[in-house]
């Protein structure tokens, strides 16, 4: 969804993201979103991107000191979430997350499916379609006589 020219910055974007700003600027350092080209859908992007970066997987050892950039698993998760489309994203969208990838469910047939698929293995769950729903553009407050 583009915003008005000059609307969104990295500050904005972590703002809204619930982030530190240091979040946004590594990931338009390792180029998850575009920092020339902010859009408000890249607040979902800088969300995902920080609870990631803060995930260690059991007996993974990964020094919090030093970034060792984007893993595979973070990527793909990001890559999902970034060819999502609105339509897609229902309110109770979720990604599950997992060592090899990550896969959008939406209602309970996916969910049990997810969770039948992983339950021998470490996931991560992200809530995408509430997310979604607490970007500015979808608060209901937002409409055209909010302002």
């Amino acid at each position: 969804m583009p915003s008005p020219t000059g609307a969104w910055s990295l500050r904005r974007l972590a703002s809204e993201a619930g982030v530190l700003p240091k979040v946004a600027r590594d990931a338009a350092a390792e180029g998850v979103i575009d920092p020339m080209v902010l859009v408000e859908s890249d607040i979902l992007l800088v969300r995902l991107y920080g609870a990631l970066k803060r995930h260690v997987w059991p007996e993974e050892r990964r020094p919090a000191n030093k970034d060792q950039g984007l893993r595979l698993w973070e990527q793909m998760a990001i890559d999902t979430v970034r060819g999502a489309t609105p339509e897609e994203l229902g309110p109770a969208t979720g990604l599950f997350i997992h060592q090899t990838g990550a896969q959008l469910a939406n209602g309970p047939g996916e969910y049990c499916t997810e969770l039948f698929r992983l339950q021998d293995k470490p996931f991560y769950y992200a809530p995408i379609g509430k997310w979604f729903r607490e970007l500015p553009s979808q608060r209901p407050d937002s409409g055209p006589s909010a302002g």
